[in-house]
């Protein structure tokens, strides 16, 4: 799915790039959160990017098919990538074969922001807190919860599972999106959403949060204990959002899409927008992100160690 948030000539004056639209790859289809911060930047980024920027959903495989297909661009500034912990990092340790390498083939921009990830039930679930949550699955002959394969929901669930002892079987969804409508009607006991996307459907009682997975509360849900807070110890999982370019992007243009993201990111209208949606803007240098993403793979692998969690 394209669409084009800013259209129109160049200005007198105009530097020579971008002289055409850049095209803004989310490697998850329309609706989740991803595709929710990518349009609330690009609209901000239109003003200054003045030939427009094309979105392209490009959903499936756990992002592996718009990561690849980003990769696999011309590095000419003319194609970027929202990517997330999982998209550019910890796919390369559940996906050996990856088409992709999400490091060696990307320059990173910058690191938006991270985003906790709330425990989310329907409302028909008679829980107020996850430790009533726990208590009320081990009393079903089973459960279901729902999460895309691999990605730091998969691992938070399961984390859940393996602590608590309960009896729960992974429903795959390409996103959240996709799974919140089955959530709210009751055919999935529980999921954890990223804040993003849980907090809008909580604040419109169409499901409940219980706790969120950060080490500290989000400024954006300062309301919504910690899941370590909640009984939990060391249950800490959260996850980041970037953006990158294709490797050997040429580095002036690397510099200048960090510098103009990041300026969009601290927009004041921005950052009121983000804290509707329980998203922590950061905004780094293209050093500083790359070696977050370097670093956090470590971390990762050792979570996916612990919890087991493989994709089949």
């Amino acid at each position: 799915m394209a669409v084009v948030l800013a259209a129109g000539g160049p200005a007198a004056g105009q530097e020579a790039y971008p002289t055409r639209p850049i095209r803004w790859v989310v490697p998850f289809p329309p609706g989740g959160p991803t595709d929710t911060l990518s349009r609330i930047l690009a609209s901000k980024l239109g003003d200054v990017w003045k030939p427009g920027i094309v979105i392209e959903n490009k959903g499936g495989a756990a992002g592996a098919i718009g990561v690849d297909f980003a990769a696999k661009s011309a590095p000419d500034g003319y194609t970027i990538q929202l990517g997330t912990q999982s998209t550019n990092g910890s796919n390369k340790i559940f996906y050996p074969n990856l088409p992709y390498d999400p490091i060696a083939d990307f320059e990173a921009l910058t690191l938006l922001g991270t985003a906790c990830m709330a425990l989310t039930i329907p409302n028909s679930v008679p829980a107020g807190t996850a430790q009533e949550l726990v208590d009320w699955v081990k009393r079903q002959d089973g459960v279901s919860y729902a999460a895309a394969t691999g990605s730091s929901q998969h691992i938070a669930a399961e984390l859940l599972v393996k602590r608590a002892g309960l009896k729960a079987t992974l429903v795959p969804y390409r996103g959240s999106a996709q799974a919140q409508p089955d959530l709210m009607a009751g055919r999935i006991a529980f999921m954890f959403d990223n804040l993003p996307s849980a907090l809008p459907q909580a604040r419109a009682g169409k499901v409940k949060v219980l706790a969120q997975t950060c080490a500290t509360r989000s400024p954006s849900a300062p309301d919504l204990p910690t899941m370590v807070e909640a009984g939990f110890a060391d249950f800490v999982v959260d996850g980041w959002y970037g953006m990158f370019a294709p490797a050997r992007t040429p580095k002036p243009i690397v510099d200048k899409l960090s510098a103009d993201i990041n300026k969009a990111l601290k927009d004041p209208d921005s950052l009121e927008k983000w804290k509707t949606l329980g998203f922590d803007p950061i905004g780094t240098t293209p050093a500083e992100f790359a070696k977050r993403q370097k670093d956090d793979l470590a971390y990762w692998k050792k979570m996916i160690d612990y919890t087991g969690v493989k994709v089949e």
